[in-house]
């Protein structure tokens, strides 16, 4: 933690850099004005210094010698600490900081600027480095009107600019040294108020820390100055309402643990960073070990990307809406889960997550939907069977005692059959409440086949559908499946293919092993199933053309039941389709069962 300065030595420091500031604002404003002041000064000073030497030129002249000129300059710009030039149509005709003899050496100084602002009637002004000289000086320079036909001669000055600086800065430090003992003053008085200041904060510093500490009783009675009484009398006020509210808070905190433990809904809490901050009892009976994951992500206890990428959306604060969901687990339980988001003291997200573990609810639910749907859809292919043929004996009885023999033989197989598909799914159902499947099975794959293509002549003669049956391989193995419920996914697959190819078509049926599955492939002339209805043909109720129960009364069952049975034999059906690309029909179902 980074170390906090004392109030006192704010309001030193504070105290200091303002006044320090407004004696640096002051300081600056003075040097400015000196400086503009200080060259005004020295341009009138140098001005005059000009007229004084045009004065003494008037009066001494006119000189017979150039040299004699050269001296009489000389011996001014000694006396006057400056330096003075002569110029006749720019050429230097005298100059005290130059030898005699060297005048005919220097430059044209026609261009020079203060040499040109004189010879326009002004008086020229030049701050430069003088070549001369090696160093920067100040110019001024009037015209001297010449005197019979005689031409203008330009009178400069020049002074070195560090003059000029040297006596600034003597008038800068002068200004500074009166200000250290205005600094040094103010700061003893800063700290005395300052440490007044601070003896009354130690007071209620200590008052506070008591209170936070528990000490509730404790009170300000006495206070440095009229200014902290009404904080002195908050603070009182603020003891008393704190030792009131913390009962209530441990009262109502010890009631919601009590609830939070007691929940037989499971309870999840995460902090603001999508972490588990809090697990409760009951949530371990639907995510065991959950409360091994204290500080760790939800995924990693629930093992559901659906969990987390909800939470995730709500931790985001794109939502602050309860979201209510239905969730599968494992050993399919199933639960169902809201997720409320919400809100700390620092408006920070959080995300709070219960469960309601419905595997019980939804199993029985599950297991009556399947016995009515599997007892409707399957009893009424055997039930049409025993109708056509009971017609058949009834309208148009066969003459043969043999043939009148075998319809009354597939009738009563199909009682039979009947009776068999009831127990068989109440035997499903058992099965599926304890949790085991049926062991031990074998169904011959050429006895379904035959008995399955019996039951279907009718319907299909009825729209002139041949179904015609590959030759089987020999040695045909037999399935690990129960008879009946081979025969149910048989029929069903048959039942779907005649009832959705066009009339006079033709059902391929075949059957081939590869020693560890044994393959049935149902090949039909339909109309084709698109891609996105591959996905769900095997759901129940779901029909392609949207309706609920077709002309022949199917609900969409067949296939489902199909899969349904398939997978509890620990195999699988699948579809392909279309089988011709040009038109876009046909479509081959295919069951894979393990052989026995």
């Amino acid at each position: 933690m980074p170390r906090v300065q004392s109030i006192q030595m704010r309001v030193l420091l504070w105290g200091w850099a303002v006044l320090i500031a407004g004696l640096a604002l002051a300081f600056w404003r003075y040097s400015a004005t000196l400086d503009g002041e200080t060259a005004r000064d020295f341009e009138r000073a140098t001005i005059g210094r000009l007229q004084t030497v045009e004065w003494l030129l008037e009066r001494n002249g006119p000189f017979t010698e150039p040299r004699d000129r050269q001296d009489f300059l000389h011996t001014l710009a000694t006396n006057m600490g400056m330096r003075i030039t002569l110029i006749e149509g720019g050429k230097v005709v005298a100059d005290t900081s130059v030898a005699f003899g060297d005048l005919g050496k220097l430059d044209d100084h026609s261009a020079r600027p203060e040499v040109v602002a004189s010879l326009s009637g002004e008086v020229g002004q030049s701050t430069r480095h003088s070549v001369t000289l090696d160093r920067d000086m100040i110019y001024m320079a009037k015209k001297l009107p010449g005197k019979d036909g005689a031409p203008d001669t330009v009178l400069r000055l020049a002074a070195p600019v560090s003059q000029l600086r040297t006596h600034l800065q003597r008038m800068r430090w002068a200004l500074l040294a009166a200000m250290v003992p205005l600094l040094l003053g103010s700061g003893v008085l800063l700290w005395l108020l300052s440490r007044t200041i601070t003896m009354g904060i130690a007071q209620f510093t200590e008052a506070a820390q008591a209170i936070g500490d528990g000490d509730y009783r404790r009170k300000i009675l006495f206070y440095p100055a009229a200014e902290f009484q009404p904080l002195a009398e908050a603070i009182n006020r603020m003891a008393k309402k704190i030792k009131k509210n913390v009962k209530v808070i441990e009262n109502q905190r010890g009631e919601l643990w009590a609830m939070f433990e007691g929940m037989s809904e499971g309870v999840m809490v995460l902090d603001t960073s999508g972490r588990i901050l809090h697990v409760n009892p009951a949530l371990s009976k639907i995510f065991p070990r959950a409360q091994e994951f204290i500080g760790r992500a939800p995924l990693e206890a629930t093992m559901s990307l659906e969990i987390q990428n909800l939470v995730d959306i709500l931790m985001a604060g794109e939502t602050s809406e309860r979201v209510s969901r239905q969730i599968e687990l494992k050993d399919r339980r199933c639960a169902e889960m809201t997720v409320v988001p919400f809100r700390d003291h620092k408006y920070r997200p959080r995300v709070i997550l219960v469960f309601h573990d419905t595997s019980e609810q939804k199993r029985v639910e599950r297991v009556l939907r399947d016995f009515v749907a599997n007892a409707s859809h399957q009893l009424r292919t055997p039930l049409t069977s025993i109708r056509g043929y009971a017609e058949t004996l009834i309208d148009a009885p066969p003459q043969e005692e043999a043939k009148r023999k075998e319809f009354l033989e597939i009738i009563h197989a199909n009682a039979v059959h009947m009776a068999k598909v009831i127990g068989g799914m109440f035997a499903l159902a058992k099965s599926e409440r304890e949790g085991k499947r049926p062991g031990d099975l074998s169904a011959s794959v050429p006895q379904a086949l035959d008995h399955a293509l019996k039951n279907a002549s009718f319907a299909a003669q009825d729209r002139g559908i041949e179904l015609e049956l590959e030759a089987l391989p020999e040695n045909m193995p037999a399935t690990a499946a129960d008879p009946d419920g081979l025969l149910q996914i048989i029929e069903s697959i048959l039942d779907n293919a005649i009832k959705y190819s066009p009339e006079g078509a033709k059902v391929h049926i075949s059957a081939a092993s590869d020693g560890q599955s044994v393959l049935l492939s149902f090949a039909d002339q339909g109309p084709g199933i698109s891609p996105e209805n591959q996905k769900r043909i095997f759901e129940r109720f779901f029909r392609a053309d949207g309706n609920g129960v077709d002309s022949a009364g199917s609900a969409g069952l067949g296939l489902a039941i199909c899969r349904h049975i398939a997978r509890n034999y620990g195999g699988e059906v699948w579809v392909k389709s279309p089988t011709d690309e040009e038109t876009g029909m046909g479509s081959v179902f295919t069951v894979r069962l393990p052989v026995a």
